[in-house]
């Protein structure tokens, strides 16, 4: 059962697969997709003139993760061209949910789909705290829809 097509926007993101990032039996490392989902979502937040580091530098937020999922469907390997396709799925007053699918370009198919969530706290103390204004602006302007919404 696969998950619902992505809501919009949808950021793409493409990567292709390096030798480092295969395992022995040459498919990309399970792992390695959650790093995929790490860049897709740095780049959903760029593509909307919103960086992370500045969240950190300036507000003195963090957004570690708090759960992450993974469907494995089709292999990637080396040298392998991978588009990874960024949505935000939900978001709240200190948290915020993507959702990822990973496809290959060559073959195009579908080869991952997934689930990040991430929650705002204070970079001095990790005490739960607001999503920025800023940011959250962004969200109620792109995913006005998602706010609010509770876990699955």
């Amino acid at each position: 059962m696969s998950a619902p097509p992505l809501p919009a926007p949808v950021v793409e993101t493409p990567y292709r697969v390096l030798y480092r990032d295969v395992d022995r039996m040459g498919v990309l490392y399970y792992a390695r997709y959650l790093e995929l989902f790490e860049l897709g979502r740095t780049e959903w937040a760029r593509s909307q003139g919103w960086r992370y580091r500045d969240m950190e530098d300036r507000d003195g937020l963090m957004l570690p993760v708090t759960r992450a999922s993974c469907r494995y469907l089709a292999p990637l390997e080396f040298d392998d061209e991978a588009r990874v396709l960024t949505a935000v799925i939900a978001w709240s007053r200190a948290t915020i949910r993507y959702g990822f699918e990973v496809w290959s370009s060559e073959q195009q198919r579908l080869c991952a789909e997934g689930e990040v969530e991430l929650a705002c706290v204070s970079r001095t103390g990790g005490k739960p705290a607001p999503l920025p204004p800023a940011f959250v602006q962004i969200l109620r302007t792109l995913a006005p829809d998602r706010e609010g919404r509770k876990r699955d």
